[in-house]
């Protein structure tokens, strides 16, 4: 395993997980017995003191969402992967922030739904009363790629 796998962002999740459990003196002790992290350059170790620091300062709740943010991540396929870094990502990062806390407000009500009550919901004009042809698209696709929710089961409902 390269460092970076080792520790910090690309880390298996195991050990990030331990480490984000332990309180901030536990893990700094750690990170100063591991030859891997002393062995990385300055900026990546202040880097994953940084985002650890960041993981401190969250609430129980923003925590758990990010939890679940990785745990869906994980879930994806490496097409589905592909996709939203190469497609869905740079879009979204065009899409002015109003229109993405509209999209976001929409993919929350969509999240838990079975495919067939999410595709209706989604073919209702009502639901997406007032978004562009490009919102609408970009909440089509984050809504199948199951952004924010567990993968659905193959399912043969309309």
């Amino acid at each position: 395993m390269t460092p970076r796998q080792q520790v910090g962002a690309g880390s298996p999740r195991p050990l990030v997980d331990r480490m984000r459990d332990m309180t901030p003196q536990q893990r700094e002790r750690q990170l100063q017995s591991s030859r891997v992290f002393q062995n990385l350059a300055p900026e990546q170790q202040s880097r994953i003191r940084s985002q650890f620091n960041q993981w401190d300062r969250m609430s129980p709740q923003q925590r758990n969402d990010l939890r679940e943010k990785e745990n869906t991540w994980r879930n994806l396929t490496p097409q589905q992967r592909d996709y939203i870094k190469g497609d869905v990502m740079p879009r979204w990062r065009q899409v002015p922030w109003q229109r993405q806390q509209v999209i976001q407000q929409k993919l929350s009500v969509l999240q838990n739904m079975p495919e067939g009550a999410r595709n209706r919901r989604l073919a209702d004009p009502n639901f997406t009363r007032g978004m562009s042809d490009e919102d609408r698209a970009m909440l089509h696709d984050l809504s199948h790629l199951h952004v924010g929710g567990a993968p659905d089961p193959p399912s043969n409902e309309p």
